[in-house]
């Protein structure tokens, strides 16, 4: 048997270059592993920051919509302490004997047709103006509150099946409200 130095170390030159190019895919696909790593960090911490930017904002907004609400509500609670009760329960059959398709024309051009409201809304008696004012502070305070249920629910606070109901819920008082003030203009 004869062995072939040069063969053997040719063989041999071609395994120990195969071996550095494993060991150098090995060292570069550690370090994508680590910098793939540190930017799924940094991404998380990113978010987490927003996240919490945006939850103080909410804060924010919520206090100061609630400081509003007091300033709001403390002056006509003095100017219409009776009306309140006796317009809730009125505007929900006067509102639906009013055809849908009214409200409808109205909110195409609505460019055109708040100049015209204004000066109706100055025709109408002090009651019907209170009573509008009341149905606007209440669709406000549902758009609150329907903002704030969704930002619970991004924050995982509310389960999705507590979210959708309570959405829903919210969705259609509103949509009464808006047929209630439709009705009043």
């Amino acid at each position: 048997m004869a062995f072939d130095i040069g063969e053997l170390t040719s063989k041999l030159k071609e395994i120990e270059t195969y071996a550095m190019k494993v060991a150098e895919t090995k060292k570069l696909a550690d370090q994508l592993a680590e910098n793939l790593a540190k930017m799924k960090t940094a991404i998380n911490q990113t978010i987490n920051d927003s996240f919490t930017e945006i939850a103080n904002q909410i804060d924010t907004l919520r206090k100061n919509m609630k400081e509003m609400e007091s300033v709001k509500t403390d002056a006509p609670i003095t100017a219409a302490p009776a009306a309140e009760p006796s317009p809730t329960p009125e505007p929900l059959p006067v509102a639906e004997p009013t055809p849908t398709p009214e409200p409808a024309p109205e909110a195409v051009p609505e460019p055109a047709p708040e100049p015209a409201p204004e000066p109706a809304a100055e025709a109408v008696p002090a009651e019907g103006s209170d009573q509008l004012d009341f149905l606007l502070q209440q669709k406000d305070r549902l758009k609150a509150s329907l903002t704030d249920l969704r930002f619970d629910y991004m924050r995982g606070y509310i389960p999705e099946d507590d979210y959708k109901s309570k959405e829903t819920e919210l969705d259609t008082q509103l949509e009464e409200i808006d047929r209630q003030i439709a009705g009043l203009k």
